[in-house]
């Protein structure tokens, strides 16, 4: 065989080696290219959803109470304590979220831009675009609608979720942040650093006025508000929690003056005035506490109070030298601009159930109890005195009749109509019907006469009529 028939097979054959391989190196190219689109759409899917985790944890460490994870520590749930470390060390904590955020940032916006330059520049060049405005609008084409997914998936819909189940979100992405934190921890630690360093700077620099300090303060009784409001809500707490936790937030804000009891309406005793009779005044009004005054009647003469017991002990004892003044016990003085916080702290300092109110000018201007405190936390606190009874029981020419009763009651017994006048809508009761015709807050043995009936206080409790006793008047009176 000559040397050129050789050349020739070898020529031929190295055709038919690199033939078929350069045939074939397009589609490999093409598949290579499909692998990596594939991988990089899924990297910025990854990155959305890492992005999401770290907004949902930042917002649920955000909101979530230490109490409540404290309780969730004690309880044994899993996760509780990294989130209460977490929670402690919040400075550190925004700073590892704000590094993972950022971090994620970074590597979808890379990755986001090489597919702009690699695949989507060259379909605006092809339509006449030049090389600088292709790549501009190829990365717009990718940054807009990424943006909008991570806004929507990455920040969203993970921050309101985490609103929603903020402890769950807590305990269940704590362990890891702290992972994150310590295989992170001299990046987290420089930007910790530098965050706090800066933030005392700018408070040496700036300062608040004094006035923002009550805006914050009735921002966060607000907040507490709503907090309360919220747990009721989900049944965390009931009705009767609700409003306890309201009325001690409010007790700071108001004042004794506010829910004070008016002097001219303080049931006193006479400094002088016998014992059998001080024990009759107790039974008529029914309280167990009684200021005693130097002169009847005048609240601006108070020297102090006597209990109930004090009284009974005394007559049981020393029937032959009874005195208010042997047992009369000291009563404090409060400023009716006193915050109702501020009151309480004062009596169960001094272990007393009842204090004065005055004025700027020194005056007694009401009177405040233990009772009248607590029932701005509990709401209106009823004994057994307070529901007003509602018997009618004939005795002699007339009727005991209990404060409670209605008037159409007593009128189908006693075929007297209390109500033959118009009066106002509030009046359906005799307690009701006798305050009307006094027009003052009613005292034990005043008398009305009204509607041919004369009725006369027995009992009194909390300004109203406990019990009277009522007869027709004779014909000859009026």
């Amino acid at each position: 065989m000559g040397d050129g028939t050789r050349g020739h097979l070898r020529t031929a054959s190295r055709g038919r080696f690199h033939g078929p391989r350069h045939h074939h190196a397009p589609s490999g190219n093409r598949l290579l290219t499909d692998i990596m689109e594939r991988f990089e759409l899924l990297v910025v899917g990854c990155m959305v959803l890492v992005n999401a985790i770290f907004a949902a944890y930042e917002i649920a460490l955000a909101s979530v109470s230490t109490a409540r994870l404290r309780s969730l520590v004690e309880s044994g749930h899993t996760g509780a304590r990294s989130a209460l470390l977490m929670k402690d060390g919040m400075e550190k904590s925004l700073a590892v979220v704000q590094l993972g955020i950022t971090l994620v940032g970074l590597i979808a916006g890379a990755t986001g831009g090489a597919t702009a330059g690699r695949d989507i520049a060259p379909l605006f060049e092809s339509i006449g675009f030049s090389p600088g405005a292709a790549q501009g609008l190829a990365i717009t084409w990718v940054v807009v609608p990424l943006t909008i997914i991570t806004i929507i998936i990455g920040e969203l819909v993970p921050k309101l979720f985490a609103i929603r189940h903020k402890e769950w979100v807590c305990l269940e992405l704590s362990p890891f942040m702290r992972s994150f934190a310590a295989v992170s921890w001299p990046i987290v630690w420089l930007l910790e650093s530098s965050a706090s360093g800066l933030m005392a700077l700018s408070e040496r620099i700036w300062r608040p006025q004094s006035h923002w300090a009550g805006r914050s303060e009735a921002a966060e009784i607000l907040e507490l508000r709503s907090m309360a409001s919220l747990a009721r809500a989900s049944r965390l707490i009931g009705d009767r929690e609700e409003r306890i936790i309201v009325g001690a937030a409010r007790l700071a804000s108001r004042q004794l003056g506010e829910i004070m009891l008016p002097a001219e309406h303080i049931s006193m005793l006479e400094l002088t005035e016998p014992l059998s009779a001080c024990l009759v005044t107790a039974h008529l009004d029914m309280h167990t506490r009684f200021p005693v005054a130097r002169r009847k009647g005048d609240p601006q003469s108070i020297v102090g109070y006597v209990t109930i017991k004090d009284i009974i002990a005394v007559l049981r004892f020393s029937p032959h030298e009874p005195s208010l003044s042997g047992i009369l016990r000291a009563i404090p003085d409060l400023r009716d601009d006193m915050p109702i916080s501020s009151a309480l702290e004062r009596l169960l300092r001094e272990h007393t159930h009842i204090a004065l109110v005055r004025d700027a000018s020194g005056r007694v201007a009401g009177l405040i109890t233990l009772e009248d405190i607590v029932e701005e936390l509990l709401g209106d606190i009823q004994d057994e005195y307070d529901l007003l009874p509602i018997h009618v029981v004939r005795s002699g020419n007339g009727w005991v009749v209990g404060g409670g009763a209605g008037l159409a009651k007593y009128r189908d017994l006693s075929a007297i109509d209390l109500a033959r006048k118009e009066l106002p809508e509030s009046v359906h009761n005799i307690s009701g019907w006798i305050i009307h015709h006094l027009g003052v807050s009613p005292r034990g043995g005043e008398t009305v006469e009204a509607s041919g009936v004369r009725a006369v206080v027995r009992k009194v409790r909390r300004q109203r009529v406990l019990e009277a006793f009522l007869e027709r008047l004779p014909t000859n009176e009026p």
